[in-house]
């Protein structure tokens, strides 16, 4: 099989490689092979191949980015149950190391099956997107159980893919949200995609004072912010006493500045991944995830715009896609068949 690999850290274009690898070994218990046909580029997955996660290079090997995708299940293992994960199912799985191959083996629990209006290149999009949104939904109302009620929660790069999915389920909750992005064009983009949603452009000079207009004036409870550094700390300004900023990413390279203005206030930051879903969410709880997933996708296909596929032989151009300013759309690798 086809894989893109990498055995050093460093820029993607330097260290990336498309290689042959055998295929997966035979499933084992409760283990599945899949045949990869598609997946969304992440920044995260451009971060990992730089080195900035905690993920350890094998000392005589290599590493396949990505953790998610779409495919058709070739064999299951032992034990798996075929109500729910047999051959010839189309699937999507997460988190899987290793997407970045035309097969992957993981374990069926961590497959769901996807209904078969729900077209490829909408369905690739829901994990894991979907999953560090309900996540940031969940921890925003542990922080301020009414959060987004009278005070709208902003959402920072409210033009990401994360930012559509959590924008869609705080509206399906009732709850009220705003977004910040980084340019004129972007917010007249996000605002076409969601007509009810106050957008700013932090391009603008005043884009705080805009910000606490669209906010009724009122001190914010919630910020969701994927950017981190110099803006974290402005973004703090605009919250009040017992608020809370949720941080889950890290694209800006500069380190996060916090006014001590932001202590007196005790204001909550706390760190919201992904990668902690499978280990602190309930198994009930992680299928709900998915099946709410899934229905977005279904019912709001367009707000889910794919912007370019490119075959795994030009995962180059893909990587160079993802990082342009103004992308808008996702980004995916392709191994169709």
């Amino acid at each position: 099989m086809k894989a893109i690999v990498f055995s050093r850290f460093g820029e993607p274009e330097k260290v990336l490689e498309l290689k042959t690898l055998p295929d997966p070994t035979p499933p084992g218990p409760g283990e599945v092979v899949v045949r990869v046909t598609k997946r969304q580029l992440h920044p995260g997955n451009l971060m990992m191949v730089r080195g900035k996660f905690n993920v350890p290079l094998p000392a005589d090997g290599f590493l396949i980015p990505g953790a998610d995708g779409i495919g058709v299940v070739e064999t299951v293992g032992e034990g798996v149950d075929s109500a729910r994960v047999k051959p010839g199912m189309r699937v999507i799985f997460n988190p899987s190391a290793g997407a970045w191959a035309e097969r992957i083996k993981t374990r069926a629990e961590l497959v769901t099956s996807i209904p078969d209006d729900l077209p490829d290149a909408i369905a690739v999009q829901m994990l894991p997107n979907a999953v560090i949104a309900l996540m940031l939904l969940r921890e925003a109302q542990r922080a301020v159980p009414d959060a987004g009620r009278e005070t709208p929660i902003l959402l920072n790069a409210a033009g990401s893919s994360v930012a559509r999915f959590l924008t869609i389920a705080a509206q399906r909750r009732g709850l009220k949200v705003m977004g910040a992005v980084r340019s004129e064009n972007a917010a007249k983009i996000v605002s076409r995609r969601f007509p009810d949603l106050p957008v700013v452009s932090t391009a603008d000079p005043d884009w705080l004072d805009q910000l606490r207009h669209a906010a009724g004036s009122r001190p914010l409870q919630v910020i969701m912010d994927p950017v981190g550094g110099a803006m974290s700390g402005d973004l703090v300004s605009l919250l009040g006493d017992g608020g809370a900023l949720l941080l889950y990413g890290a694209v800006s390279p500069d380190p996060i500045t916090f006014p001590l203005l932001a202590m007196a206030r005790e204001i909550m930051f706390k760190g919201v991944s992904s990668s902690r879903w499978v280990q602190n969410t309930s198994a009930e709880q992680r299928r709900d995830d998915v099946a709410e997933a899934i229905e977005i996708g279904r019912h709001s296909p367009e707000k889910f715009e794919v912007e370019a596929e490119y075959d795994l032989a030009q995962f180059a151009n893909a990587v160079e896609h993802i990082e342009r300013e103004t992308r808008n759309g996702a980004i995916l690798l392709n191994s169709d068949w």
